[in-house]
Order: C-alpha cells, then sequence, then structure tokens
C-alpha cells in the first residue's frame, strides 16, 4: 500500500509523513509541490500506484502558483485519474478554493496556538470525541451558499477575534477531505483517530469504486528515505581519495586516566599554553546541566585543519603550526557536497577501545557558520562574500576529557605508540593536582563575578566603544517580521542583530575574556575556540544536537526567556514562561525539530520526554523542551546512517531561523540585509569522535573575532522569534537581555 504526500515545502511535512507511516499500514513517498515533477500530466502516470494521496501544509497563499505548484491540478483529476486525497492546512484552503470557497486573512493569525475543535462526530470526526488542535495559520477558507454547494464543512473552531473558523470539510461527491489544524503537531489532541478515519474511507471508496492498485513503475524514482551521506557515496560508484593525514591513526584508542579532584579544566589549558597557542580548542561544561569538557590537544605539524567557505568547490586542508595549505576537490565523487566528504573522512577514521565513559575519544572539533547551513536549504547567498570559513575544524589526535561529575580525566591518543606523551602528560596533570592540594598561604584566583572585570586588564579606567544596533530599525524590522506572518509566509521569523565592541589598545587576552565570560554568565556549552583566524568565545546555554555512539540522539531547543533577578523566582518565571506567547514559540521550533529528525530517522524513532519545562541558568531563566531519536542501525543500509546525517540535514539551527525553516530563511536575509551575514554566529560548535557520537551547541551568548580585523574588534549578535503575538517593544527587550549577558565581559 502506498500514500503519496505532496510537500508545499513546510517545516512539519515530515511529522505527518511518520503520522501516516504509523496509523496505516501504507509507505508514504514524499515530493515537492514542483519537484521532480513540475506537471501534473509528468505525475500523473504513476497515481495508479497510490491508494491516497495527502497534501501537506505549506507557507503562502493556495491562489499563488508558487506556493502551491501540481497542488491545484490534483482537486482537478478527471474520472479516470480520481483518487481519495486529504488534505492539511493550504491542503484545506486550496480545496475550498477550487471548489467555490474563498480564502481570507484571519483578523488575528494563530501560529502555533491551541483551539478547542467542534464536529459533528461524523465522516473524518467519527468516534473522535474532545479534540483539542494546533493551528499554524494566518489565512482561512470560507464556504458560501450558491457557490460552494460541491463542498461540507465538517468542522470549526469559535474564535474571540475571527468568529467561527472552518477547521474541516469534505467534497459531497469526490473522495476528498481536509483540514485547517495541524494533525502532526505534538501538542494536537485526538488527531491519529482522524488520520484512520480518512484511510479507511479511502479504502473503501477504492473498492466501492473498483479502482486497482498498482505496483509502481520502475522509472519511480522517489525513495521512501534519503540516501545517507555514505549510502550516495556508494551509490555514486567512486572511490574517495579522502584526506590521509601526515600521521597514522590507530583504530585503537590508547587511554590513561587519573582522579583530580578540583583540578580546573581551564588550569590544565594554561598548563598546555593556551595564551601562546594560535589554534586551540576547548569545549567547557561550565554550568549545569553540563558534564563534559573537552580539550582538543593539537599538534604542530600533525593536526590537520580543515577549511571551506560556502560556494567553493574545495575544501582547503593543512596542518597547525604550518601556514601552507593544499585543496581537495568536492566535484567526483562528492558531487560538490562538503558533508560527503567530511561523512568519508570520519568514516575512514573510526576506532575502538576507547574508555565507554568518554563521550569524545578524539576526531573533529570546531564549528559550522549559519550560511554553510543556508548554503543546505539550495538558498543562493549574496555576492561579494567575504572568504571566511564557513567549516572551520581540527581533527584531534590527542585530547583531554574532564568528567565533571566524577573528576577523572581522560588522557587519550590515536597516535600509534604515543605512550611518552599519554604519560607524560599524565604526570604533568597529577603533579598540578598534587600542587594543588598544598595549602597555600596566597589563596587562588576565583571566578567571583562580582570581582571579575575587564577593568583589572587596564592600568588606568576605560571604556570599550559599543556599537549598538539602532532600536527603532530593530524594532521596525519586527513589525516587518509580523507583515509576513500575517500573510502566511512564516508562522514565526528569528531576527537578529549584531553589536560591535572594539577594545582599547592593549587589548586584554582572548584568554582572559574569556574567563571574565564564564565567571558573567557561565554556560553548559561554553567554549574557548581559535581556529585558521577565528576567535570563539561562548557561553551558550542551548545544546543543538547530541547523538552517542549507540545511535540515541537528543536535541534542546530553548525558546523563551526571562532575566534572573534578586526578585524573580522559578515560580515567577514559570508563571511568565507559561504564556501562550511564549509556549507558541517554543511549539514551533519543537514542532520543526521533530521535522527535521523524522526526515532521517523515520517514523517510530522519535520521542518528546520533555515538553516546554522552565530550566535556571545562571542569568536567566528559559523555556527548553527535549526531543530525542533512535538512529537505526539494523540491516545494511541503516548501518551507514551517522550523527553527520541529521546534522547536516537540520541546520541552521530551527531555533535561529524559524519555521517553515527554507521561506523564514529566505525572509531574514532581505530583512537583515543591511546587516553583515550572520557568520559564526547563529552556526554550531561541537565535535565528531572517531566513536561515533557528538555534541554540538547553538553559537548564542558569544563573541567572536576575525582575527584579520583587529585584535580588539570582536562581535556580539542577539535576537529573538518574532511570532503574532509579539510586541516591536517587547522584542528590543528581550534581545537586549540577551545582549547584556555576554556585552558583560566587555563592560563589567
Amino acid at each position: 500500500m502506498q500514500i503519496l504526500l505532496i510537500d508545499a515545502y513546510d517545516s512539519f511535512t515530515h511529522n505527518l509523513s511518520a503520522q501516516l507511516s504509523h496509523r496505516t499500514p501504507a509507505q508514504v513517498h514524499t515530493i515537492h509541490i514542483d519537484s521532480p515533477f513540475t506537471s501534473i500530466s509528468d505525475l500523473l502516470p504513476f497515481l495508479a500506484s497510490f491508494d491516497a494521496v495527502v497534501i501537506g501544509p505549506g507557507p503562502g497563499s493556495p491562489d499563488n502558483d508558487r506556493d502551491v505548484g501540481i497542488i491545484r491540478d490534483i482537486w482537478c483529476l478527471g474520472e479516470s485519474n480520481l483518487l481519495p486525497v486529504f488534505g492539511v492546512c493550504l491542503g484545506l484552503q486550496s480545496l475550498c478554493l477550487a471548489f467555490g470557497g474563498r480564502v481570507e486573512r484571519l483578523h488575528t493569525v494563530k501560529h502555533g496556538l491551541t483551539s478547542s475543535i467542534q464536529h459533528g462526530g461524523v465522516d473524518l470526526f467519527e468516534r473522535v470525541g474532545d479534540m483539542t488542535a494546533v493551528r499554524y495559520h494566518s489565512l482561512h477558507a470560507k464556504l458560501e451558499v450558491g457557490k460552494s454547494d460541491e463542498m461540507e464543512a465538517l468542522a470549526w473552531t469559535q474564535d474571540l477575534e475571527n468568529g467561527e473558523v472552518l477547521m474541516g470539510a469534505k467534497h459531497r461527491t469526490k473522495p476528498f477531505w481536509a483540514v485547517q489544524y495541524h494533525p502532526e503537531s505534538i501538542c494536537t489532541e485526538g488527531s491519529d483517530r482522524v488520520i484512520e478515519n480518512f484511510w479507511r474511507m479511502a479504502n473503501k471508496w477504492n473498492r466501492d469504486h473498483g479502482r486497482e492498485i498498482l505496483e509502481l513503475p520502475r522509472s519511480w524514482r522517489v525513495c521512501p528515505r534519503e540516501a545517507s551521506l555514505l549510502e550516495q557515496l556508494r551509490d555514486s560508484g567512486s572511490t574517495p581519495n579522502g584526506a590521509a593525514g601526515r600521521v597514522s591513526i590507530s583504530p585503537n584508542v590508547q587511554t590513561t586516566s587519573l582522579l583530580a579532584r578540583g583540578l580546573d579544566v581551564r588550569r590544565i589549558c594554561e598548563i598546555l599554553g593556551v595564551e601562546s597557542k594560535q589554534e586551540f580548542v576547548l569545549l567547557e561544561s561550565a554550568a549545569a546541566p553540563g558534564r563534559w569538557s573537552i580539550i582538543g590537544v593539537l599538534s604542530p605539524y600533525i593536526t590537520q585543519l580543515f577549511r571551506y567557505t560556502t560556494g567553493d568547490s574545495y575544501i582547503e586542508l593543512s596542518y597547525v603550526g604550518n601556514d601552507e595549505s593544499s585543496k581537495v576537490g568536492l566535484n567526483e565523487p562528492y558531487n560538490a557536497s562538503v558533508w560527503r566528504f567530511l561523512a568519508s573522512y570520519m568514516n575512514s577514521r573510526k576506532a575502538i577501545g576507547g574508555k565507554k565513559e568518554s563521550p569524545f575519544w578524539g576526531g573533529l572539533v570546531g564549528y559550522f557558520s549559519y550560511e554553510l547551513g543556508v548554503e543546505s536549504l539550495s538558498i543562493s547567498l549574496p555576492p561579494g562574500r567575504k572568504r571566511r570559513p564557513d567549516v572551520n575544524l581540527a581533527f584531534a589526535e590527542r585530547s583531554i576529557v574532564v568528567d565533571s561529575l566524577t573528576d577523572r580525566i581522560f588522557v587519550q591518543s590515536l597516535i600509534p605508540n604515543d605512550d611518552t606523551w599519554l604519560e607524560s602528560t599524565r604526570i604533568l596533570l597529577q603533579q598540578e593536582h598534587d600542587i594543588s592540594l598544598t595549602p597555600s598561604a596566597t589563596p587562588p584566583p576565583t571566578d567571583n563575578p562580582s570581582t571579575s572585570s575587564i577593568q583589572t586588564h587596564y592600568k588606568e579606567p576605560c571604556k570599550p566603544e559599543i556599537v549598538l544596533p539602532c532600536g527603532e530599525m530593530y524594532q521596525s524590522l519586527v513589525r516587518d517580521c509580523q507583515t509576513y506572518l500575517a500573510s502566511g509566509d512564516s508562522y514565526e521569523l528569528c531576527l537578529t542583530v549584531r553589536t560591535l565592541v572594539n577594545l582599547p589598545s592593549p587589548q586584554p587576552s582572548e584568554w582572559s575574556l574569556y574567563g571574565l565570560l564564564r565567571a558573567r554568565n557561565p554556560a553548559p556549552y561554553a567554549a574557548y575556540v581559535r581556529l585558521q583566524g577565528v576567535t570563539l568565545l561562548s557561553s551558550s546555554p542551548e545544546r543543538f544536537l547530541s547523538y552517542s555512539r549507540d545511535g540515541k540522539v537528543q536535541l534542546r531547543p530553548i525558546k523563551g526567556t526571562v532575566k534572573k533577578t534578586p526578585t524573580m523566582t522559578h515560580e515567577e518565571a514559570e508563571r511568565i514562561l507559561n504564556t501562550p506567547k511564549e509556549r507558541a514559540e517554543n511549539l514551533m521550533i519543537l514542532d520543526l525539530i521533530r521535522h527535521d529528525l523524522h526526515r532521517i530517522l523515520g517514523a517510530g524513532n522519535v520521542t518528546v520526554p520533555q515538553l516546554m519545562r522552565v530550566e535556571e541558568y545562571a542569568s536567566v531563566y528559559q523555556l527548553v523542551s527535549v526531543i530525542e531519536g533512535v538512529i537505526p542501525f539494523t540491516g545494511e543500509k541503516n548501518a551507514l546512517l551517522t550523527g553527520f546525517d541529521i546534522l547536516a540535514s537540520s541546520l541552521p539551527p530551527g531555533s535561529m531561523t524559524g519555521a517553515p525553516k527554507k521561506r523564514s530563511v529566505e525572509i531574514l536575509q532581505t530583512l537583515e540585509k543591511n546587516d553583515e551575514e550572520r557568520g559564526v554566529y547563529s552556526g554550531v560548535l561541537g565535535y565528531m569522535s572517531v566513536c561515533g557520537s557528538g555534541d554540538w551547541s547553538v553559537i548564542i551568548r558569544s563573541a567572536y573575532r576575525y582575527d584579520n580585523e583587529g585584535e580588539g574588534r570582536w562581535w556580539v549578535g542577539a535576537g529573538g522569534a518574532v511570532t503574532a503575538l509579539s510586541t516591536a517593544v517587547g522584542e528590543w527587550e528581550e534581545m537586549e537581555v540577551k545582549l547584556e549577558s555576554t556585552l558583560r565581559a566587555f563592560c563589567g
């Protein structure tokens, strides 16, 4: 049994696909409204092989050809090609429009909000009972007597602002049904029964009309699941030439460890000479719920560096301590994909034998920019971009991993016969730990936010130059966002701006600035990164994506922020953050992330163990959801699926774009065109281990510097999710709260 799902470039489509797979026995095949079939005539030869068609939601309007593509032609199928069809959101609007209805704007849009659905308990809604559904729409369909008599209303809701709004309808004589709400949303209740009812009625219509379902022709090229990066390489028939390093990598991890209670991670970095290093990577869990801190020990003339700029047909390779670089073409067999190159590179460096407790055994560390994610959405970037790394990675053969829970430190190497380095490093750390236990007349420095200040680095009082974004401009852009929301082009837009910080000479070291940021805003995904001319100081509270070596996947989107003050309690923060506006922001990104995971992992492998819970951080309270998944390893093909596939298909982070992701990113490019591109900000930072695990944070609450712009020139990005319920002033104030958490390192 087969269902054809037509995707209008929405960011919830794969949730609908998973629901269809879960509630029906059919295999779901997904196509876009304009690809691979640009006209209905190209699709017609295949329709006889499908039991039903489902038209998914999407941005825009049903009377715009760009927004609906072949959908309009589905409603006009002749008798010989007629088959059951179920529409969702845009699908309902296009159905009603095709048969005499009107589509108008709502007085008040409904994005990520729930409503009680009223129905007669028949047809689609047989045995459904009370129902609460999530709505994502700014347009609505209206049926008019005398003009749309072929249509019959099945469900509706009552809005205080909009009056009665159509929520479900069917064609009286043709096998067409549709709903306005989103049955696939995690917060919609009772929708599974609606899907089951459609499937039952579709099968009955096929039987009653003697419709024989044919086998799919061999010429059908749409696969139920996208091929993984490694499968694409395998199927290309070419053998990657890879990028062999100067030092061979052992498939067996060598590890030594020690217990060193109280040995600070930053002190370890200082022992390793962090302040004199041009390349250094520290991923630090500086606050709960973080646990692991990872130091990539980057060795001169051994550690390989990777640099890619979007649009290039090659990736640049070099070594720490060597200015020379080489270029590896990304054409064959990588098909111009830097992701295929990286997947192949890591696949050839799998290792075993490391300590199972340690999440990182060595591997790639660094960041991917926001623009790399934009490129992956097939969205053109503006011409004349500065040549900055969108992929900035190092392959750490040697590493030190610190467990803040048990105080155990793992010293690890992938270099064969590296016993001398392992033992000398262990002894060095043990000696430092022993010294730290020896009583001293001079107490060690502390990270007290009240005493840590950038002023201690200057002989005379100084004031950094802070170039803030224009408040009036930002608030105007918020209103522009809401115009797009009202027209149906997006449900939520994550608007951002950058602030420039100019530090007077002589500047404090990058390492001391990181210490100030860490003291003022400790975070579970903090980081100090210096790689290939870019310096990044991060105090991110948001995990983007983690995946373990046994295939467990987790994402933790944050939407909703309240500043901590002496009078702000956890209970008060919960009251503020559990409003319709804040919950809608979180829900839209949560559903988007479920879509991204379902796209790769398939139905039955994605769960939501934490739904919109308030969590406490050092300087803010935030509304956090947790989405988890399992990478299916069973079977030859699924064994080629890795965490890299999820990362590559999920960028840029949904919490930094809005939904639907592609259309929202296109709109944001227009709105943010007067600011320089986001670059490092809004990208992701983390690692991909040779053991198959990875952990990536969203680059927010961070400062970064392009070293060729000058040592004292730092950028800080901040923004927020604009919804229909936002106010321009409220969004500006929220942006200021987020910005302040990072600026305090420079202004304290």
